[in-house]
């Protein structure tokens, strides 16, 4: 359980907390020394351990911060970040106990190097002096920025390195700049790098806009050097510990702890990590779901069709999902997606997901001419109480007994 603690003025803390209330946070009533609120992602609980994300409105004085907006901040850019802070951390944690579950089944994963070279931003937009001012600051922390004047030279720099931020100028055109943020999330390989709109107003009249669309932080031409550095290496800084846990994630995949004709984690390690993943789960009062996706296919299909259809849909299964999901592939025609941190709804949107694409995807079968669709059953566990990893998957294969061949339909 995550506990988020709101620090800043008693206006502004009360102020924020019951935005979030609003928006769906539960405001709880405990309060941490120097704190004036603490917001929840649940139903709180002094007496359970939780780890605590702590947030400062305006230059609230806080030895653990974890990120650090202005007083005026924007509802939606609140919520944004705490939500992403906090699949940062269940990223990070999960990076952690996937490598000890290696570790523990005998394999050593190669140690994945912290990149310690500068920091780079990308800057998009017309040149001019608030770009300068913006060089300047980032130079003072060691932070290159790299300029591209228009939005064509900046996805070709996109796609050809990473950034550990992007600076957009509004100026002259605002929708441009909230076109560029619609755009990075919409892309997998861009959507968690920060989008900040530089603007020449204190008070943004487009902000709604530009939240709505994705952008991370709003800077104005007024904040001092100071203020851009701090706000632009914070966004940064979690940009590139997201990078380094899943490096982290990827360096688990050896071949040993994986299924030979897909990228997926085999059952025998799946069994063991799942282990650790509810284990976990129960130390920190927090939900853990499992899917579990069992695929058929009509007769005409063949056993050979079935076979590959199974396997394609097994290698595109894992890009389906988060990175910190952990996809296991349980035999030809069945899978278990373990989602930490996720509560049953949440789940069933990802089940939801994955079976749309699956319909969308025609497979070769016996006789060319008549493709297939793969058919999925899903079911969807919120795991609870003291049952096992192994007692668990069996509970679930034996509901979803479903035959490799069914009644679904060709083409």
């Amino acid at each position: 359980m995550f506990s988020i603690a709101v620090m800043g003025g008693d206006a502004a803390a009360r102020e924020t907390a019951e935005l979030l209330a609003q928006m769906g946070f539960q405001v709880a009533t405990h309060i941490e020394p120097g704190c004036e609120a603490v917001v929840s992602f649940g139903a709180f609980d002094a007496d359970l351990p939780s780890e605590t994300l702590h947030l400062a409105i305006g230059e609230h004085d806080c030895a653990q911060l974890d990120a650090r907006l202005p007083v005026n901040a924007h509802p939606i850019q609140i919520a944004s970040r705490l939500r992403a802070l906090s699949r940062l951390k269940v990223l990070e944690h999960t990076a952690q106990l996937r490598l000890q579950s290696a570790l523990e089944a005998g394999y050593q994963p190669a140690p994945v190097p912290v990149n310690d070279d500068d920091s780079t931003v990308l800057f998009v937009g017309a040149p001019g002096p608030s770009f300068m001012r913006l060089q300047f600051a980032m130079s003072k922390a060691g932070i290159q920025t790299i300029a591209a004047f228009s939005t064509f030279n900046a996805f070709d720099y996109l796609h050809e390195r990473t950034f550990d931020a992007v600076i957009l100028n509004t100026r002259p055109e605002p929708g441009l700049a909230h076109t560029v943020c619609s755009a990075m999330r919409r892309n997998t390989r861009l959507y968690h790098t920060p989008a900040i709109l530089l603007t020449a107003e204190t008070d943004y009249a487009g902000a709604d806009e530009a939240f709505a669309r994705g952008a991370s932080d709003i800077l104005s031409d007024a904040a001092s050097n100071d203020d851009m550095r701090d706000r632009v290496m914070a966004l940064a800084s979690e940009r590139r510990r997201r990078r380094l846990a899943k490096a982290r994630l990827e360096a688990c995949r050896l071949p040993s702890l994986l299924d030979e004709t897909s990228d997926l984690f085999n059952e025998r390690f799946g069994r063991v990590h799942l282990q650790s993943l509810m284990d976990q789960a129960a130390a920190r009062v927090e939900p853990l779901s499992l899917i579990m996706l069992t695929v058929s296919a009509p007769q005409e299909a063949g056993m050979n069709g079935f076979a590959k259809a199974s396997n394609q849909f097994a290698g595109m299964l894992r890009h389906c999902v988060r990175a910190e999901d952990f996809v296991v592939r349980l035999g030809q025609e069945r899978f278990i997606i373990a989602l930490p941190k996720t509560p049953k709804v949440e789940a069933m949107m990802v089940s939801n997901r994955v079976s749309a694409i699956a319909e969308c995807t025609a497979y070769e079968g016996a006789d060319p001419l008549k493709p297939f669709r793969l058919e999925l059953s899903p079911s969807i566990e919120e795991v609870g109480g003291e049952t096992s990893a192994e007692a668990l998957i069996d509970q679930m294969v034996r509901r979803s007994n479903v035959l490799p061949f069914s009644s679904a339909k060709t083409g």
